[in-house]
């Protein structure tokens, strides 16, 4: 007589009882899923008859691409995030009135392989009662639309690049002191807005003067 094994399968199950990711159809399979199968491939073959070498060298070969496209597509991501720093994005998320978020793009932050936004969704009371903005962190998949705004954001982002690349570094400035001397002083931070780039100069032990990044005239 044959026998028949009952089993229980959960359809709604995300991971295998050993942890392993399950793919389900019509879903792609991260490369984290397939390393873990390639490893599970090694420690279980059976050494008396085991695969070719080659074999494994040309999965991990396309396991080693896998991860550089992944890699490049995350950077991608996050330069069009960058891109959207002052412009006006609307969300497919709602707030408590159903209605969906909708604001300027404050930064860009990246966190994994997960590109994060804050936006500038309208205002709200701090617990001292004072009216500050309220921004709200979004996955970068939630943008539905983007607004260019009619002010934009000053400096673009290679200017913002190069000067980061100041920061730690002295420089001297195309702007005079009291005594008519130019100011020099220690880059300590990058700021941008609808003026355009600016570096916080420390000018002296106890003087940090923010200066408009076309004002360097030399750096030491």
């Amino acid at each position: 007589m044959a026998s028949t094994v009952s089993s229980s399968i959960d359809v709604n199950a995300t991971e295998t009882t050993r942890g392993t990711k399950i793919v389900k159809a019509g879903e792609d399979m991260d490369k984290d899923a397939f390393l873990k199968i390639l490893s599970a491939e090694l420690s279980n073959q059976d050494p008396e008859n085991s695969k070719d070498g080659t074999e494994y060298v040309s999965q991990m070969a396309q396991f080693t691409s896998l991860e550089q496209m992944a890699n490049l597509n995350s950077t991608m991501r996050l330069s069009g995030a960058n891109n959207l720093i002052g412009q006006t994005v609307t969300l497919n998320k709602a707030d408590s009135d159903g209605k969906a978020y909708s604001g300027v793009v404050e930064s860009v932050a990246k966190s994994g392989s997960a590109v994060k936004i804050s936006v500038s969704v309208g205002t709200k009371k701090d617990s001292s009662g004072n009216t500050v903005d309220d921004v709200e962190d979004f996955d970068l998949d939630d943008v539905a639309s983007i607004k260019g705004n009619n002010t934009t954001t000053a400096g673009t982002n290679s200017d913002l690049l190069n000067a980061a690349a100041l920061i730690g570094k002295t420089v001297e400035l195309d702007e005079k002191d009291s005594e008519g001397n130019n100011y020099t002083g220690i880059v300590k931070e990058i700021l941008r807005d609808t003026s355009g780039i600016k570096i916080s100069v420390q000018t002296s032990d106890t003087e940090t003067k923010d200066f408009s990044f076309d004002k360097v005239a030399k750096v030491k």
